[in-house]
């Protein structure tokens, strides 16, 4: 029975399936729509489709933690970040809160605090202004780029290779050669112009939006892609 209305979704980003399975039942039984994963990974892949209003975030994940996840996710979405980890620590907590987590309990944890947690943390997420962001998104499965202002582009093979090497590493330069051989071509001198004709193109598509593309050569090195999320798995792609 549902006894609050909107209801609140939430996903419940924890690897323990004995911890994330009780509790998402119980706050499904408590109004709330709920969603569970066990890596930050799957998290990026289900933001864009269930647009959580709170995320119950667990510490220590396989891959990414959930502690270098917050920083990025807080510029990401507008959602409520509550942390919920069996680590007992206070820098670990100052520091999670330092980066933009909204709260921070500890296990093993009571789920009616956790419940009122959520419902109150909510109705402030719910009176706030969406976040200002400058990120850049490189949508893998639908091979896409889009602008923070919205503008979004499709792009062609060789833009595909090369944007998903750049975006598995944002603000890291990405060598020549390893994107050469993206392109399925070996590293050659600096006579081959094709990559930064490629580039070139793909700053072109983006001149009639609000923001420069933020990606830019690094000297002597190669080519390096700041302030840009990737959401989906490109694999392999060359």
């Amino acid at each position: 029975m549902n006894d609050f209305n909107p209801m609140i979704k939430v996903i419940i980003v924890d690897d323990e399936e004995d911890f994330r399975i009780p509790v998402g039942r119980f706050l499904s039984k408590r109004g709330m729509e709920v969603e569970g994963v066990g890596t930050i990974e799957a998290l990026s892949d289900l933001i864009c489709s269930f647009s959580p209003d709170i995320i119950v975030l667990d510490i220590n994940l396989p891959g990414e933690s959930g502690l270098a996840a917050v920083e990025r996710l807080r510029r990401e979405t507008n959602a409520g970040l509550i942390m919920a980890t069996a680590q007992r620590g206070v820098n670990d907590r100052i520091l999670g809160l330092t980066l933009g987590a909204d709260s921070y309990l500890e296990k093993p944890l009571d789920v009616r605090e956790l419940e009122l947690v959520i419902r109150n943390l909510s109705q402030r997420v719910s009176t706030s202004p969406p976040p200002d962001s400058d990120m850049w998104v490189f949508d893998a499965s639908g091979w896409t780029l889009k602008a923070p202002d919205g503008v979004s582009i499709r792009l062609s093979a060789a833009e595909y290779a090369i944007v998903a090497a750049l975006a598995k590493t944002p603000g890291k330069p990405v060598t020549r050669d390893t994107l050469f051989l993206q392109l399925g071509k070996q590293p050659v001198d600096g006579e081959d112009r094709s990559l930064d004709v490629i580039i070139s193109r793909l700053r072109q598509k983006f001149v009639d939006t609000r923001h420069n593309l933020p990606l830019k050569s690094a000297r002597g090195i190669g080519y390096v892609f700041s302030m840009v999320t990737m959401r989906g798995d490109p694999g392999n792609f060359r």
